[in-house]
């Protein structure tokens, strides 16, 4: 069983969140060798099992890795999950900037940073939804932060002017609803959007932590995500399958992952692997594979890490 701590960090004048997983087992086996041979199998260790670092979609926060962060880290592998600008414990700033794609980008690389010198090793990222639009903004500036990329359901930026303006126009018809009817009127409406109807099909009281989740949100917070984060104000389409091929030319490994049910992603599951992505498509599951099938996601996260 894995141990789970809340820690705290700052970048750019705002304070984020984080969770922390560590297998105590581990640590305590080592503790019990002598310490010359408890240090070989640290070292070990981190070299076999690299830190990872979750970052998680709109409206929700670390919370929503719990079961996969558990499983992950069981194997001996120290998992972080970030709680975006905005969302959970972090700070939900006054200012817009801090908001913008590209500063959370940068936290993201500030973040990686912090782990690489605590782990000694530069962390793996999996980034969900609006997280993997995050990570792809970190990548853009940093294509060597990360030693392994994992995408799950991450949009690529419009792939036309047309898609752009349509998807600023979406995003702004958002910003709006939220603070004109306020959260609870717009969850009714975002969980009815076809992109979440297989999480309809979960049982009840994950549904229920699951709109818990979305409903501890702020919703100011949420409108300046969607005004200065939102897909419209992603790189084109081109422009992000053009990072993803210089990160693997670069050597990096990548994972693009989306689930049998989302259509959508699924398509863009197959760009992915024309820019050298091994791609995973996760049976029965839809647009957040790691919530409606955990255990199938963990092992396949798992496998192609241990790769």
């Amino acid at each position: 069983m894995s141990a789970v701590e809340t820690r705290r960090f700052s970048c750019g004048g705002a304070s984020f969140s984080f969770q922390v997983w560590k297998a105590p087992a581990a640590e305590a086996s080592a503790a019990d060798l002598a310490p010359d041979e408890g240090c070989a199998i640290a070292a070990a260790c981190r070299e076999s099992a690299v830190p990872l670092i979750l970052l998680h979609g709109f409206a929700q926060s670390s919370a929503s890795w719990n079961a996969t962060a558990s499983e992950l880290a069981a194997t001996g592998r120290p998992v972080y999950a970030l709680d975006l600008v905005g969302h959970g414990g972090s700070e939900r700033p006054a200012n817009p900037r801090a908001y913008a794609l590209d500063a959370q980008g940068e936290a993201l690389l500030a973040f990686a940073r912090l782990i690489a010198d605590v782990e000694g090793v530069r962390p793996a990222v999996l980034g969900y939804s609006m997280g993997g639009r995050v990570t792809l903004a970190a990548l853009r500036r940093d294509p060597r932060a990360f030693s392994a990329v994992i995408l799950e359901a991450a949009g690529f930026g419009p792939a036309t002017q047309a898609e752009r303006e349509a998807v600023a126009k979406r995003d702004a018809a958002c910003a709006t609803r939220l603070r004109a009817d306020g959260l609870e009127a717009f969850m009714d409406f975002w969980e009815q959007l076809p992109l979440f109807a297989s999480q309809r099909d979960l049982p009840p009281d994950v549904r229920e932590r699951l709109r818990a989740g979305r409903m501890a949100n702020d919703a100011e917070a949420l409108a300046r995500t969607f005004e200065q984060a939102g897909q419209h104000v992603m790189p084109s389409r081109a422009e992000t399958l053009e990072t993803l091929a210089v990160l693997r030319a670069g050597g990096t490994p990548l994972l693009y992952l989306a689930g049998e049910r989302d259509e959508k992603y699924r398509a863009l599951a197959a760009q992915a692997a024309e820019a050298g992505a091994t791609v995973c498509i996760i049976p029965g599951a839809g647009h957040n594979a790691h919530l409606e099938a955990p255990a199938t996601f963990a092992k396949e996260v798992a496998s192609f890490l241990r790769k």
